[in-house]
């Protein structure tokens, strides 16, 4: 791979599943609103597209792109526990 695979490989992906289509489960996006990594302009136009499932997002304040400590951590467990008691909560899981 030359030095530009990652830039090429990210500009020329296809999905094996169009956005439309996904019909799976709900979709929890976690991000930090400042990751300059993966900013969030990055994600918005691929998760509007998915539309037959909740798509939610949750910005992590003061957190960095991978958050692996607080309060960015804190903020995604929880952002995590209360997306998955939710939706199993709404699909008859308890």
């Amino acid at each position: 791979m030359h030095a530009y695979g990652s830039l090429d490989s990210y500009g020329n992906y296809r999905p094996a599943l169009e956005p439309e289509q996904f019909d799976r489960c709900p979709v929890l996006l976690t991000q930090p609103p400042d990751d300059h990594w993966t900013p969030l302009h990055l994600s918005t136009p691929f998760l509007s597209r998915i539309r037959q499932v909740e798509v939610e997002t949750v910005l992590l304040k003061n957190a960095g792109h991978y958050p692996l400590e607080d309060p960015g951590l804190q903020q995604m467990e929880e952002a995590i526990a209360n997306f998955v008691m939710r939706v199993a909560s709404v699909g008859g899981i308890e």
